[in-house]
């Protein structure tokens, strides 16, 4: 995997980030959001601190790198404490280390048509919210950035009864797998790892031919993602003296 289809990939995912700021601001969830560039830094701000972990900066480069410490102490934060996602290894001045994530990318091959998931846009929405066992602005977040209408649903169900759901996007040729979730009583079952496969094989079939999704290391996602064929990309969390935490 090149330099470029992992700025590729990250360029994907602040789109679909700065989609979901401006549904969650039209729904009225709390806070103030915006997503932009800074001298080839990916930037995301939500104010509310219940959505404090949307505050994220990447796209950071050796060639971006001595402008990242300066900007993220920047008055365009209005408060907030971004964190810094940076490539393992690059290490960001000024900032000290607070954890790990993934970045997880997958090229696709062609595929035949897929039938398209028959979805009601509620049942998606309930069931995403109940695996999560979320509440309050994290849950009005979620629910307006999965009612876009470019968001593709997927609902697993056992019988008739609806399990799981997981999210997707595409832009530009690139599938963001978004969140993806099982209700609690049905968990360890292969709920996640179909759902993975069904958005890929409708990725491909919708021309994609890359798939990027993140994932927190030691989590199910790795492990699902890893047999699905992504290459892991290790990422450093990057956070200022005064939280120290990602």
């Amino acid at each position: 995997m090149d330099s470029a289809q992992l700025l590729t990939a990250e360029s994907a995912l602040h789109h679909r980030a700065a989609l979901a700021g401006e549904a969650a601001s039209a729904a009225g969830v709390p806070g103030r959001f915006r997503a932009w560039e800074h001298a080839g830094l990916l930037a995301v701000l939500a104010t509310d601190p219940a959505l404090g972990y949307l505050s994220t900066v990447t796209g950071v480069t050796p060639e971006t790198l001595p402008v990242v410490a300066g900007f993220v102490r920047s008055p365009e934060w209005d408060g907030a404490e971004p964190t810094v996602v940076a490539p393992a290894g690059l290490a960001v001045p000024g900032l000290v280390p607070a954890g790990e994530r993934f970045l997880a990318v997958k090229q696709l091959e062609p595929a035949s048509e897929a039938p398209p998931d028959e979805v009601d846009e509620d049942t998606f929405v309930r069931i995403l919210l109940a695996g999560f066992e979320v509440h309050g602005a994290v849950a009005a977040y979620m629910t307006a950035e999965h009612r876009l209408p470019i968001m593709r649903r997927f609902v697993l169900r056992e019988g008739e009864t609806p399990i799981a759901a997981a999210g997707m996007t595409i832009d530009g040729g690139v599938a963001i797998l978004g969140a993806a979730s099982t209700l609690p009583e049905y968990r360890g079952r292969g709920a996640q790892p179909a759902l993975l496969r069904r958005r890929l094989v409708a990725a491909a079939a919708e021309g994609c031919t890359l798939a990027v999704a993140t994932a927190r290391p030691g989590s199910p996602s790795v492990a699902n993602l890893e047999r699905a064929g992504f290459l892991l990309q290790r990422r450093t969390a990057w956070t200022s003296y005064r939280s120290g935490i990602a």
